[in-house]
């Protein structure tokens, strides 16, 4: 999880999001998870994990919280954290 803090800290107050698993971290602004999630196929132009993203994205605090995706195995989850 260090890899995870020190991105954290090393993107504080940037709006966008973490994507990590057990062994990497990789940040992307809000406009390249954008472009990450038009290249991701859509059924019937929905996807929950997409519209999850989308909307924590737009609507987070990027001074107190931070976004993440971890992917762990074939799961993957959408996680917002918040500092003190």
């Amino acid at each position: 999880m260090k890899h995870l803090i020190h991105s954290f800290q090393t993107h504080r107050g940037t709006r966008g999001c973490h994507f990590y698993d057990d062994l990497r971290c990789n940040f992307l602004d809000w406009k390249e998870v954008y472009v990450f999630l038009d290249a991701l196929p859509r059924k019937d132009n929905t996807d929950p994990f997409c519209d999850k993203l989308e909307e924590t994205l737009a609507n987070y605090n990027p001074d107190t919280q931070f976004l993440a995706v971890h992917q762990n195995g074939e799961a993957v989850s959408v996680e917002l954290y918040t500092h003190a």
